[in-house]
């Protein structure tokens, strides 16, 4: 079988490493969900989910009733939770799978109630409240322990597995709107208490909280971009870099991107290159092709504003990016030939670019430029 022209290297060590940093951080009490959604941050939905079960994690959160399938299809028997809305048709494989349903409404609560009926087994419920994300979920706290009263209630056909909410600003250090936000959510535990209640998952914060903020941990936390081994900002990582608790957390990036040159082409200084004929060479120029484009998860934004690494060397996106290729100034490598390896994300020598940056380039963030990695490009796994 002959190598592919571009692959994805995940490093499932460094997943066990990042979610082991958060171990040591945490009280022993205090339960890790791995969120795995989104094909794993495009790190790829099954060997991440066992590899985050192996380090630890206590839970996996899902976006969507076909991953939790595939993962129960895959033998995976760890408790799952979808952390989005049902819809009326997906109620019934949720709980008939033991997958923990998400009740953001009173309809929400009527639908898992009435399926739970009709399929005589309990629905594994955990409600969802809107803090001020103003996205999913219960707004008022007497809509809450109204709802945990009829949940009570109807212990044969429902089981209250875990409430939460997410913090909106969190990442840009916003800590007055997030205070707000906690002040809320624990007026409506304080309340639950009075029920009697025991809730196995209460859980708001998710990467960066449960770094910064510990407040926020109660006992479970929600951990995504950073199990990957990814920043949830900047501003998080200047955090933890100043604070004292903190200084020694490390993070290692889980996921490489390789392609290789397929072309090497001399231009003349003033030929135009690619689409639009918006680049135009200053002097005369070396120019490599790659057989990644935006189908493959390289952003069009990343056009003339890019950069990759090329035997050690910085070499810029020149052009437009295509669909199925995109063009560099290779004039540092002069002597490169077709097969020779391009990072896209990841170490080339003393060098290393992150999803980070290419977020940055491209005016996004690093969790749009990994979930979007396609599922087609051939993932290698190493442990």
């Amino acid at each position: 079988m002959s190598s592919p022209q571009s692959w994805l290297t995940i490093d499932l060590k460094a997943i066990d490493a990042n979610l082991k940093q958060f171990r040591r951080l945490l009280k022993p009490e205090v339960k890790i969900m791995a969120i795995v959604k989104a094909n794993a941050y495009g790190h790829g939905l099954f060997e991440v989910a066992e590899q985050a079960i192996h380090s630890g994690a206590s839970y996996l959160g899902v976006a969507t009733l076909d991953e939790a399938i595939t993962l129960r299809r895959r033998g995976i028997i760890h408790p799952i939770v979808m952390l989005s809305i049902a819809g009326k048709d997906e109620m019934h494989d949720l709980i008939k799978n033991k997958i923990g349903v998400c009740i953001g409404s009173e309809e929400g609560y009527r639908l898992a109630l009435r399926t739970a009926g009709i399929l005589n087994r309990k629905a594994l419920v955990h409600i969802k409240v809107d803090t001020g994300l103003n996205r999913l979920g219960f707004t008022k706290p007497d809509e809450v322990v109204s709802l945990v009263k009829k949940i009570k209630a109807r212990r044969r056909e429902l089981s209250l597995e875990g409430i939460y909410s997410h913090l909106a600003s969190v990442e840009e250090l916003n800590q007055s709107y997030t205070n707000d936000q906690i002040l809320v959510f624990e007026k409506i535990l304080k309340k639950i208490e009075a029920l009697d209640v025991e809730i196995p998952i209460i859980s708001i914060a998710a990467s960066g909280a449960a770094i910064m903020l510990p407040k926020t941990l109660f006992n479970c936390v929600r951990i995504g971009i950073a199990m990957y081994g990814i920043w949830p900002s900047r501003g998080v990582e200047l955090w933890s870099k100043r604070s004292k608790k903190t200084r020694n957390f490390k993070l290692r990036p889980a996921l490489s991107y390789k392609t290789r040159l397929i072309s090497i082409k001399r231009v003349k200084a003033g030929s135009y290159i690619g689409y639009g004929c918006n680049f135009q060479a200053p002097t005369n120029m070396t120019i490599g092709v790659v057989p990644v484009g935006y189908y493959e998860g390289y952003d069009r934004s990343l056009s003339n504003m890019g950069f990759a690494l090329l035997k050690g060397a910085v070499v810029p996106v020149v052009g437009r990016v295509c669909m199925n290729m995109t063009f560099f100034d290779i004039s540092k490598r002069p002597r490169a030939k077709v097969g020779d390896e391009v990072v896209l994300i990841g170490k080339s020598e003393n060098k290393i670019i992150t999803a980070t940056d290419l977020g940055d380039w491209a005016g996004t963030i690093s969790y749009e430029i990994l979930s979007r990695l396609p599922a087609h490009i051939p993932r290698i796994y190493k442990s």
